[in-house]
């Protein structure tokens, strides 16, 4: 039961995956194209059709259709929102790393000073196009004791894609696999974005949405003064 459960969990994590990258294009896909893109869950699973839902939602004209998919999808506490209200809290996951290996918050902050958290895709071209910056940026923060990581949001499906965009953007820095908890403890509704966190996890500064590095200086700046650097 707990496998199939964890199953589950992962097939719906890849629909919020496909459904955001859909909808993010809706202007250019219409929502029959954009249904298209959606796989319907398996059988036996809550009883919502994937395509059906996405199309609706578009067709409705929701005033944040995402936000809808997700209430559907996970009910009203999906954690989908801008997570400017998050500041204070704290981060605590259990993952992979693209290679599948074991990871967890406490082994990736642990003695960081601050910690860059990127979510992005490997279908988001602006999440893309900002890694040899961020790469950059964690060379510059591993000399004053802090780091970036990345948090892949389609590692599940595409985790040999995201380690060929990474190595082609020459990106060292960690790379982990999006797990459903991280939803609720650091919500977002766009990609890419960035969270700021101490070494025990806890969220020091409201993130940031979109590939945006004079919001980023300014976010590790204010992150940076409340840890005392």
């Amino acid at each position: 039961m707990k496998n199939s459960m964890n199953n589950l969990k992962k097939r719906l994590v890849s629909l919020w995956a496909a459904a955001l990258m859909c909808i993010s294009a809706a202007a250019g896909f219409g929502s029959a194209a954009c249904a298209k893109q959606i796989p319907d869950i398996d059988k036996g699973s809550p009883e919502v059709s994937a395509r059906a839902a996405a199309g609706a939602i578009l067709a409705d004209d929701e005033e944040d259709p995402m936000e809808a998919l997700m209430e559907i999808l996970f009910g009203p506490d999906s954690g989908y929102s801008s997570g400017d209200d998050s500041v204070g809290n704290t981060v605590s996951f259990e993952t992979t790393d693209l290679d599948g290996n074991p990871v967890s918050s406490s082994e990736l902050f642990r003695g960081k000073k601050v910690t860059v958290i990127n979510f992005w895709a490997t279908w988001c071209p602006h999440c893309v196009d900002e890694l040899p910056a961020l790469q950059e940026l964690h060379k510059e923060l591993e000399a004053n004791g802090c780091q970036v990581i990345g948090i892949c949001e389609d590692a599940d499906t595409s985790a040999e894609e995201a380690k060929r965009i990474l190595s082609e953007n020459g990106v060292t820095y960690t790379n982990i696999a999006l797990e459903h908890k991280m939803y609720p403890m650091m919500p977002h509704k766009y990609l890419p974005t960035t969270y700021f966190v101490d070494s025990e996890g806890k969220i020091l500064t409201k993130p940031v949405s979109g590939a945006d590095f004079d919001q980023y200086e300014e976010k590790l700046a204010e992150a940076l003064e409340l840890v005392g650097e």
